[in-house]
């Protein structure tokens, strides 16, 4: 199992063998590495994927700092796995609660973030988790009852033939506690504010046409303050995590969108710098 050594922990990691270009992927709050493996081996011959567990996830180091689970401190996390695997330009894909890590990220290194892609994108504005769901948050990981409609309200399309439910219900019930409750503490105190004008490199945001979880209209909110961000792609057929319900699809998205010819994109970037 491939296992990456930083001064932040040991990150456990997937990867689709390959050289260029190079994807780099983020999970959410439910979720591990294990969720990208249907788009990984949908990847084209010679591309290379990789997906890492977050810590506190998954086969990664286990993790019971809350502080360890806010955006400044996983955007430390992604900055170490980058360095260690000595990545230098990379297109960038984030899925739900990892999207604000993976925004900061290309702000502070737009030279190494070529692309980036954010799907079921946290909204940039209202959306603070109300307090009253917190305690259910905290219960969550520890009810297995709670995890599977949980991870049916984010996956409603499911496809069992790509992953198995179970297993992904047990890297849920193998959380932190408070890990969950963590991350939303975290999400309400990220504010994107004005910063998103500096993400002018290509940003393409996908949503699942049956997502509960963020509305279309918060999605298209999203759009228009990024000056990068083309155009929001609807996924038929899918929820709130696309690469569980509708892998090729997905996929044929960010092949189509990383093979685009960006070269306007320079022009972009020098007006709004």
């Amino acid at each position: 199992m491939p296992y990456i050594d930083t001064p932040r922990g040991q990150f456990f990691y997937r990867e689709q063998a390959g050289s260029d270009p190079i994807l780099l992927f983020l999970h959410g709050n439910l979720a591990t590495s294990r969720w990208w493996e249907p788009v990984l081996r949908r990847l084209p011959h010679g591309w290379r994927g990789v997906a890492y567990d977050a810590l506190g996830y998954g086969a990664s180091d286990p993790s019971e700092e809350l502080t360890r689970f806010s955006v400044p401190a996983r955007l430390r996390d992604l900055i170490a796995v980058i360095e260690a695997l000595g990545l230098k330009r990379l297109h960038l894909i984030a899925h739900s609660t990892a999207t604000p890590v993976a925004i900061e990220y290309a702000l502070l290194a737009p030279e190494t973030a070529v692309t980036l892609t954010l799907i079921g994108p946290v909204p940039f504005a209202n959306a603070q988790t109300p307090e009253e769901a917190y305690p259910l948050l905290e219960q969550l990981a520890g009810d297995r009852g709670m995890i599977e409609q949980a991870l049916r309200a984010s996956a409603p399309h499911l496809d069992e033939t790509e992953v198995d439910f179970e297993t992904l219900v047990g890297d849920v019930a193998a959380l932190p506690p408070l890990a969950l409750p963590a991350i939303a503490r975290g999400l309400d105190a990220w504010r994107a504010g004005d910063r998103t004008r500096g993400l002018t490199m290509p940003v393409m945001l996908v949503r699942g046409e049956d997502d509960i979880m963020i509305e279309e209209q918060q999605a298209y909110q999203t759009l228009l303050a990024i000056p990068g961000a083309g155009q929001l792609e609807l996924l038929h057929g899918a929820g709130h995590s696309p690469m569980l319900e509708t892998p090729a699809g997905l996929t044929e998205l960010l092949i189509a969108f990383i093979t685009e010819d960006w070269e306007e994109f320079a022009s972009i970037r020098q007006h709004v710098e």
